[in-house]
């Protein structure tokens, strides 16, 4: 028997493929998402791919039910099992839920929208980034892509995070009352301002030594051009006052490349990389200037936590970042590629601390107001009462 909830309570099943303990940007999105509305009183189960046989089948995290469905992770089997066994899932147990949310567009979305209508089960698809790796590029490249496309058109709510993703949604055929932007939301308690005394000890207690700190967070590959980063960083240095360091937090398939490049350029006393690190508040809390240098985004979580750390950003002018930071004043833009440009905006910021406090200030006050994870999570809400309102009162209509 299916549990009966209270009227204020609503269960809400996510469609996740990649979730913890993979941590990219989507999945760290979501993840956050489920954990505040669980939080606002919600059940909340995520289903997610189970890749590795270590990783548990079931488990609760943060109040969030986590269920990792079989596939078999081997090319050309790794989409077809997922789909399989996240058919059944829904077939069987997707009436359970009041609304589906699918974190990830594609063959999976795309099957949550046909089942969705099937079992008349409201289905939200967010969009998670643009240009390359948009909604319209990614469909493209899928088996039987005019399928797909046609479902995802059908779907009833697209979420946007940003202006950018949003034409592109309607640019691909998603009608214009179903797209919502609503942005991905930070924790305003973990990422904070801190005291000048807090932020000399999370240094000693990191490593860092420099009067001040440059830092980037981000995977290391090609779409977020950190090797642009660190050419724009060479050309900056002679201009620079002295102590000030380059950290880049984080890994990827360009850790090597990079190291071997500041080995080569001698540049090992201004440059760190830090690797990959779970505690990235300490790593903003520390910094002076955040840099964002990618090719494409959708809205970057990490631009997001330092603007709440108070963080003044310079950043290439990719998704999201004209509303975050051009049209508040909270950082800088340049063109993409521009690393030309890149390395003035830093040298123009490290020479003026008060431009650097009065952008910090702004871009705190921009995450608070619009951006908090608890603002975010009430946006959703809202959105799935009215959807699920609306098949409802489709229903009665019958």
């Amino acid at each position: 028997m299916t549990e009966k909830l209270a009227p204020s309570l609503l269960s809400i099943l996510m469609l996740c493929p990649q979730y913890r303990p993979l941590v990219g940007g989507y999945e760290q999105a979501a993840e956050r998402l489920s954990i505040a509305l669980v939080a606002r009183g919600h059940r909340v189960t995520v289903i997610a791919e189970r890749r590795d046989s270590t990783w548990p089948t079931r488990e609760n995290k943060g109040g969030v039910r986590i269920e990792r469905l079989w596939c078999r992770y081997r090319p050309h089997l790794h989409v077809a099992t997922s789909l399989l066994t996240f058919a059944v899932f829904l077939l069987t147990r997707g009436r359970q839920f009041q609304i589906w949310h699918v974190h990830q567009y594609g063959l999976h979305a795309a099957l949550a929208v046909a089942l969705g209508k099937l079992l008349r089960r409201p289905v939200v698809l967010k969009s998670t980034s643009s240009k390359d790796q948009g909604i319209h590029r990614a469909i493209q490249d899928l088996p039987f892509a005019g399928i797909v496309a046609g479902r995802l058109r059908k779907v009833d709510a697209l979420i946007c995070t940003s202006r950018e993703t949003r034409t592109e949604a309607l640019a691909f055929g998603v009608p214009e009352s179903r797209v919502h932007i609503i942005g991905n939301g930070v924790d305003t308690q973990v990422f904070k301002p801190r005291s000048d005394a807090q932020r000399a000890r999370l240094r000693r207690g990191l490593g860092i030594v420099a009067s001040w700190v440059v830092v980037f967070v981000g995977r290391l590959a090609e779409e977020k051009n950190p090797d642009g980063l660190l050419h724009a960083w060479q050309m900056a240095l002679p201009h620079l006052p002295e102590g000030w360091r380059l950290v880049l937090v984080g890994d990827g398939p360009l850790h090597e490349r990079l190291a071997a490049s500041v080995e080569a350029e001698g540049i090992t006393s201004s440059v760190s990389l830090a690797g990959y690190r779970s505690n990235v508040e300490a790593w903003t809390a520390v910094a002076d200037v955040f840099v964002l240098t990618s090719r494409n985004e959708g809205l970057a979580n990490t631009m997001l936590e330092a603007m709440a750390t108070g963080l003044p950003v310079v950043s290439t002018r990719v998704s999201g970042a004209t509303e975050l930071l051009e049209d508040t004043g909270a950082g800088t833009l340049v063109d993409i590629g521009d690393m030309k440009r890149f390395a003035k905006a830093l040298c123009d910021l490290a020479a003026d601390p008060e431009q650097r406090k009065r952008m910090g200030r702004v871009a705190r006050s921009v995450i608070e107001d619009r951006y908090s994870i608890d603002y975010i999570a009430e946006r959703h809400e809202s959105l799935y009462r009215d959807l699920i309102d609306d098949v409802t009162s489709v229903r009665g209509a019958f």
